[in-house]
């Protein structure tokens, strides 16, 4: 039995399910809404793994009992484990690199668009809510350092934060933009789970961050953009919004204290 705990299409969130509508998978999904901290609840899959990762708050795979976390590693377990068309490339060489930019993702991409999405979506949702209760949910929160990234986010980032994750940013672009120049994917000339995570963290940028990525700051990430929501999988997996605000969701993420 295949099942997927998830949240609306963004972000972290989103990589799974563009991943098993490419694959044609069946499988059990499981919605839950992280900024409710329903992925603390009773019966939520649970182990030293995925409570500890570095994403905080999801998604997670449960396949015949056995919990994966992370997402990065969920494309791989999904590409790997699951029939239908190949999201590896078959080249030892370009299978390195479509790790490899899954490491950049994590490291450069993640805790920046997390940041930049939380304080303009999150921290309003949070602050509306009566703040006694909310405090007492984000205390009883462990381990720590996810008590903190949640108590960050409702007590406001300053705004020089703010700018250090718009620099941040800076490199990882620049080094897709210089790829997506010369080829249309990440990892070579195959489609790949590259292309699955780098899109799903990028795709809230024009927003974010316009200076960034734009038509004229980062033109071959707009059209990769474009081509990435063309293909029917992702499509598909956009299509599951719940709430038909996907662009607004988003939680802590990647620890900014660790890679920020």
């Amino acid at each position: 039995m295949l099942e997927l705990y998830h949240w609306e299409p963004n972000t972290f969130f989103l990589k799974p399910l563009v991943a098993l509508a490419e694959k044609a998978a069946s499988y059990t999904a499981r919605y839950f809404d992280p900024t409710q901290f329903e992925q603390f609840g009773a019966g939520f899959p649970l182990d030293v793994e995925s409570r500890l990762h570095l994403e905080r708050e999801g998604p997670v795979l449960v396949h015949d009992g056995t919990i994966i976390s992370s997402s990065f590693f969920l494309l791989e377990y999904i590409a790997e484990a699951l029939p239908g068309p190949a999201l590896l490339p078959v080249d030892p060489y370009d299978r390195y690199r479509a790790r490899a930019w899954g490491q950049i993702s994590a490291l450069s991409l993640a805790s920046a668009v997390s940041a930049l999405g939380c304080a303009r979506y999150l921290a309003p949702m949070l602050r509306s809510r009566p703040v006694d209760s909310l405090r007492s949910q984000i205390d009883a929160i462990e381990p720590l350092e996810r008590r903190a990234a949640w108590a960050a986010v409702l007590d406001g980032g300053a705004e020089a934060q703010l700018a250090a994750a718009r620099n941040q940013l800076a490199a990882p672009v620049a080094r897709i933009e210089a790829t997506l120049a010369s080829s249309p994917w990440l990892a070579g000339a195959q489609y790949s789970i590259a292309d699955i995570d780098v899109f799903a963290m990028l795709m809230g940028l024009p927003e974010l961050a316009p200076n960034v990525v734009s038509a004229s700051a980062s033109p071959h990430i707009m059209a990769f953009l474009q081509r990435m929501r063309a293909r029917p999988a992702v499509r598909a997996a956009l299509a599951l919004s719940r709430t038909g605000r996907a662009a607004e969701a988003y939680v802590p993420g990647s620890e900014p204290s660790r890679w920020g």
